[in-house]
């Protein structure tokens, strides 16, 4: 039997896992809205994977046509058979996206099979690795949402990324998953030794608690290792991301049309008042949630404050290079 064919790890220097052993932190809502936010600048190409078998990352982008969504097929027969990954692209412009859905729970099956070993990979997550290096460097970042609860897809993605962001409401049980994602880490550390933090960003935050903040960040010590807490958050807004969801909407695309609801409400309310012989039949635009764009600026420092900290990183990485060169 041939050595197994190691992935790329250089290749995924850009990959991003958005992690929580906790379901309900709005790791989801992360991934479209940072993918989003960035490939919205119009100068950065991003890719957003759904690892989640409850596929809802489909939601938040407003994906419902039945005939792209697979329900992660395509991704479990780029892992077994080698086929390419089945990417969908420009879901927004310079937004590509990968479904994800029940059949990815095949992949947990197929992980604890001993064929796994047979992939030319020599297992399901370094075959999975290996199909992600051979789109990356079409992207300038990739995302992933991943599930809470399956760990060999947890430990899928932690085999095929360089940076691990962990989101985590203030609760326990919260706290609890979020103490869970260090012992993969370290496992993944074995075939990924670069697999860093990127950092814990705190989620349904009010921004006016500072001390559950400073609280937060204490805690994070009982991790065993160096987690830094990201500077931004992201702040509750029922309202709000009930809209995104119910739209189709990413939170910037909403505050965009909140602003243009407000014009159009008060066109029409300024046409009732002065009677005009249609004022009966206008109908007012529905009202939207005003906190939109409160929520779309978080997400908007949020994915700043990442690509800073990524760049920060890989400058710091070059200059190291470039010390051992010179000695």
């Amino acid at each position: 039997m041939s050595e197994p064919q190691a992935p790329d790890l250089d290749a995924l220097s850009r990959v991003v896992a958005v992690i929580n052993g906790k379901g309900g932190v709005l790791k989801t809502s992360i991934v479209a809205n940072i993918a989003g936010s960035l490939a919205a600048k119009g100068n950065m190409r991003v890719l957003a994977i759904d690892l989640d078998i409850s596929g809802n990352l489909k939601l938040d982008l407003g994906l419902i046509d039945p005939e792209l969504d697979d329900g992660g097929k395509g991704m479990v027969d780029a892992v077994w058979s080698g086929t390419p990954l089945p990417i969908v692209r420009n879901v927004r412009e310079g937004l590509d996206f990968i479904y994800g859905g029940r059949n990815l729970e095949m992949l947990g099956q197929l992980a604890k099979m001993p064929s796994a070993e047979d992939l030319p990979a020599g297992s399901v997550a370094a075959e999975f690795a290996t199909r992600l290096a051979e789109v990356a460097d079409d992207y300038d970042l990739i995302f992933m949402d991943c599930p809470p609860g399956n760990g060999e897809l947890q430990d899928m993605a932690l085999a095929a990324t360089r940076w691990v962001l962990i989101p985590t409401k203030t609760d326990q049980a919260s706290w609890d998953g979020l103490k869970g994602v260090g012992p993969r880490v370290r496992r993944a550390r074995q075939s990924n030794p670069e697999l860093s933090y990127l950092g814990v960003v705190v989620t349904a935050h009010n921004p006016a608690a500072t001390r559950v903040r400073r609280n937060t960040k204490a805690r994070l010590d009982e991790v065993g290792e160096s987690v830094p807490l990201m500077e931004t958050f992201v702040r509750h807004s029922e309202t709000a991301a009930h809209d995104c969801r119910s739209r189709g909407q990413l939170a910037h695309e909403l505050a965009r049309d909140v602003v243009a609801s407000r014009a159009q409400r008060l066109t029409a309310l300024t046409a009732r008042r002065k009677g005009d012989p249609a004022s009966n039949v206008i109908a007012l635009p529905t009202a939207l949630s005003g906190s939109a764009d409160s929520l779309a600026g978080d997400y908007t420092r949020l994915a700043q404050e990442i690509c800073d900290r990524i760049s920060a990183a890989e400058t710091a990485q070059d200059a190291t290079a470039g010390e051992g060169q010179h000695r």
